[in-house]
């Protein structure tokens, strides 16, 4: 090896032994937002950080630098893209699509997903299709990070996805087999990887055999839901049904949360919600339109209960608790009295029991109102989503502010409507 490339490397790895703390702590917020997402819509696995270990990368820079030829720093930079890496171990290999849908949502793409294998060539003698993942090159949105923390979000992650038992056997066939201190393999070890390799993949099988039989367990009329887990089974079936994308269940979360307060979580009681799931619903979260319904049909859930199990819910969500404690449950509870207050008076203004149970955006429209008034509820009931969806939390300012503005506003306006109307 050349001279002046060892002095490359090693004062790569000088300086990357200086910022090594920088990429993993990039990885761990990566994983606190990933894993916290996951839970929220009810999927299982394991995520784990890391950043690349020096000795690991002298190994691969040694190994690319054959076909590479690197000249500089930025040559490095630009080649191994994997400082800073996450893992998703699946419990369900099926789930692969939904979390990507969840990455795409949650983080910049730098580039298009690769897909393992990548093509059917595979080495020598081997039977099985060996490696079967997804891999994601991403950045971090800035508005996800405090002030503090923005320089992190000039940094690539690579994230990789791919089942439990993938995972472990890519493990042990990349450091046995492509490891240069291991020594070459002979035919019979390549041939025992090959066969673990199929054992892996029958094991995916079972694994979504396991994954359907959980679904046909949780899809009994009387199955009370024990956790958002069994919720988002029983919500995968259902959605295959309405031919909504399975990808598409949403935050579960607020929902089974909801359900367990107002006992309404089996599938017997929450049918009657799914049933009316029709026309525009379908271009939203199956989660987020049963959720809705959920509550018009609940006008006595109190809004301070509510509120309680938002706040909890989203002080350990993917960005983090609110830093502004007390404050935030009292204005959430604020606006949701006020907002409940304001629902329900829409909904009594509009005829038939059906049309009632509409959105309250369409339910809006059925009413006479001025464009500005209709303007202002529809921005109203956009910060409500993001609210009670736990798209994300707004400010304690903003939610008194909206909770004013109804009750000292809009609700004069539509009482005066309803008086005329008796």
């Amino acid at each position: 090896m050349r001279a002046s490339l060892v002095s490359l490397i090693d004062e790569f790895l000088e300086h990357y032994n200086r910022e090594f703390d920088y990429y993993a702590e990039v990885a761990r917020i990566v994983q606190q937002q990933l894993e916290a997402t996951l839970l929220s819509h009810g999927i299982r696995a394991m995520v784990t950080s890391r950043a690349k270990r020096p000795d690991r990368l002298r190994d691969k820079l040694i190994k690319r630098n054959k076909e590479k030829e690197y000249l500089g720093f930025n040559d490095i930079y630009e080649d191994v893209i994997d400082l800073a890496g996450v893992r998703v171990a699946l419990y369900f290999p099926g789930d692969r699509e939904r979390v990507g849908v969840l990455i795409d949502e949650l983080f910049e793409p730098v580039r298009k997903p690769k897909t393992f294998p990548e093509s059917k060539k595979t080495r020598p003698g081997k039977r099985f299709m060996g490696y079967v993942a997804t891999h994601y090159l991403i950045r971090l949105k800035p508005e996800t990070l405090e002030d503090t923390k923005s320089r992190y979000a000039e940094t690539v992650v690579e994230i990789q996805v791919a089942s439990v038992l993938m995972h472990a056997w890519a493990e042990v066939d990349h450091d046995l087999v492509y490891k240069p201190e291991t020594g070459d393999l002979s035919d019979d070890e390549l041939a025992i990887l090959d066969e673990i390799n199929g054992l892996v993949l029958t094991g995916e099988i079972a694994l979504e055999r396991l994954q359907k039989a959980i679904q046909r367990r949780t899809g009994k009329d009387d199955f009370n839901f024990k956790d958002q887990f069994e919720l988002a089974s029983y919500l995968a079936q259902r959605a295959a049904k309405l031919k909504m994308r399975t990808a598409d269940i949403g935050k579960v979360d607020v929902l089974f949360e909801v359900l367990r307060y107002v006992h309404q979580d089996t599938p017997k009681k929450l049918s009657k919600y799914i049933a009316q799931i029709e026309g525009e619903d379908k271009a939203r979260s199956i989660a987020d339109v049963v959720l809705d319904k959920v509550l018009a049909g609940q006008p006595k859930l109190k809004a301070q209960r509510l509120s309680e199990l938002i706040s909890r819910i989203l002080s350990r969500g993917p960005f983090g608790g609110s830093t502004e404690g007390g404050e935030a449950e009292t204005a959430t509870g604020f606006f949701l009295t006020q907002w409940i207050k304001l629902e329900t008076t829409i909904r009594r203004l509009i005829p038939g029991e059906r049309l009632r149970l509409l959105p309250v955006r369409h339910a809006v429209r059925q009413l006479q109102l001025p464009a500005n008034t209709r303007v202002a509820i529809e921005r109203l009931n956009r910060l409500r989503n993001e609210l009670v969806h736990g798209i994300e939390r707004p400010t304690v300012a903003t939610l008194n502010e909206a909770g004013a503005a109804i009750r000292d506003s809009i609700l004069p306006q539509l009482q005066k409507i309803t008086s005329k109307a008796r």
